[in-house]
């Protein structure tokens, strides 16, 4: 038994051929008879290309598939999903990926987004940073954030780790934000029943995707979990006509260090074009989330909060930014 392409009348679909040799072929719960016929694959993935029937030693016949590309068929490029889409310049207006809206799943969402808090607010990490000594909440005091932004968290209802995240944000909003402050959360691939679960966690989802391209008008913190390094660039862009306008700016995200350490190995890297992070990397006070042991061993929770880190950026206003960010693309 094997397959053949017949030459394809639609370029997008392809007809094989399936040709018998033998008088009867019998497969559990099926049974083909001597006969020539057709089989229509629509849509057929390159993991399953060819498929062989092949006997086993009991007689039986077993279905082998091949593993690979289609011939033919182009390698990943920078275009294909592996890549991220590229940002939005201006606002576009926004809708959630999955419309559908289901009062029972949105229930189960938000109970199992109050058990993630709960879960982070007695980890050893949270702890720490609850410390009446902390520099870092002495510098969130002095920030004075009035606004706190979770941008890029993913789908907080299919991954444990994003609903960690969400439930730090939630923590953050809680214990270092006045009662007044205002919190959003946004990631393109947000489903209806998120939004409305974000909404009873005390989160506005905005109706536009702007990319990141964020000016703030007051302190603001922004969390943004592991997010790729040009939507922190993005940020920054933003934000960057002023050290007035800077300093309203916390990211606790991926680290701006590392981000530096990458784009020094590899000058086609994504970090290497960063050119506002790598800039701002000069006057930003960076400290790590947690320290060694602050993680438990659960492997969601690592994957939530490892690689993360404070930024708080500490420039004087006779600072020329525009200079700054000239000697970061060099």
């Amino acid at each position: 038994m094997y397959l053949s392409p017949k030459p394809p009348t639609n370029p997008s679909r392809q007809i094989w051929t399936v040709e018998l040799s033998y008088q009867t072929v019998s497969i559990p719960r099926l049974r083909l008879r001597p006969s020539q016929f057709s089989v229509s694959i629509q849509s057929m993935s390159a993991a399953a290309a060819v498929a062989v029937a092949t006997p086993t030693a009991g007689g039986d016949w077993t279905v082998v598939r091949r593993r690979g590309r289609r011939r033919g068929e182009a390698p990943p490029t920078a275009c294909q999903p592996d890549a991220p889409p590229p940002l939005p310049v201006t606002p576009i207006p926004w809708v959630p990926s999955d419309p559908s809206l289901d009062p029972a799943r949105v229930s189960r969402l938000v109970a199992r987004a109050h058990a993630a808090t709960s879960r982070v607010a007695d980890s050893r990490l949270y702890r720490r940073l609850l410390l009446p000594d902390s520099p870092l909440r002495r510098r969130l005091a002095l920030l004075g954030p009035a606004r706190l932004s979770l941008l890029g968290v993913g789908s907080f209802e299919s991954s444990p780790a994003a609903r960690l995240q969400l439930a730090l944000a939630a923590l953050l909003r809680r214990d270092f934000l006045p009662d007044a402050a205002s919190a959003d959360l946004f990631d393109p691939v947000l489903s209806a029943v998120e939004c409305a679960a974000a909404a009873e966690l005390g989160f506005s989802v905005p109706s536009l995707d702007d990319g990141c391209r964020r000016r703030v008008e007051e302190p603001t913190l922004f969390y943004m979990p592991h997010c790729e390094a040009s939507l922190y660039d993005a940020l920054l862009a933003a934000n960057w006509e002023s050290p007035a306008q800077l300093r309203r700016v916390c990211v606790l995200g991926n680290s701006f260090r590392r981000y530096a350490l990458q784009a020094e190995d590899n000058r086609s890297a994504p970090a290497a074009k960063a050119a506002h992070v790598l800039a701002a990397r000069r006057f930003a006070w960076e400290e790590r989330v947690g320290e060694t042991g602050d993680l438990d061993d659960e492997d969601w929770f690592a994957r939530a909060f490892n690689e993360t880190s404070w930024h708080f950026f500490e420039v004087d206003d006779d600072v020329d930014l525009a200079a700054c960010f000239a000697g970061g693309r060099r």
